[in-house]
């Protein structure tokens, strides 16, 4: 008697298992599985975002307050770098060095880089 009762927990649960299965493996039922994960993270995370509006807006005005700090301290940092590589191509010039031109294109490209980065700080937090 209690084989029987085994097996037919056994032959049950295989028939249980197999509709489970069969109904989770069609792509309709995978389809509307999909879709609603997909609601339901975009509902958390609508609502987690919302909660954090206020920070990322404070944030936001606090760092565009140091724009143009910023900007300057970086054309400072162009200027420095001109001043230097001024100086070091001259030196090299004097010693006959063979990488002047290469020493000036650094220099230029320092400078450039720096000013492009100061003028393009604003568009970040536009």
């Amino acid at each position: 008697m209690l084989q029987f009762i085994k097996s037919t927990i056994a032959f049950i649960g295989a028939i249980f298992f197999s509709a489970v299965n069969k109904l989770f493996c069609s792509p309709c039922v995978q389809k509307y599985v999909a879709y609603f994960w997909l609601g339901f993270f975009t509902v958390s995370d609508a609502m987690a975002s919302s909660k954090g509006a206020g920070g990322f807006t404070k944030a936001t005005t606090e760092i565009q307050s140091y724009e143009t700090p910023v900007a300057n301290l970086m054309k400072a940092i162009a200027a420095v770098i001109v001043l230097v590589g001024a100086f070091n191509v001259y030196f090299k010039m004097q010693n006959g060095d063979q990488d002047v031109k290469k020493t000036v294109m650094m220099t230029i490209g320092g400078c450039v880089a720096f000013i492009a980065m100061s003028e393009a700080l604003p568009m970040f937090f536009k």
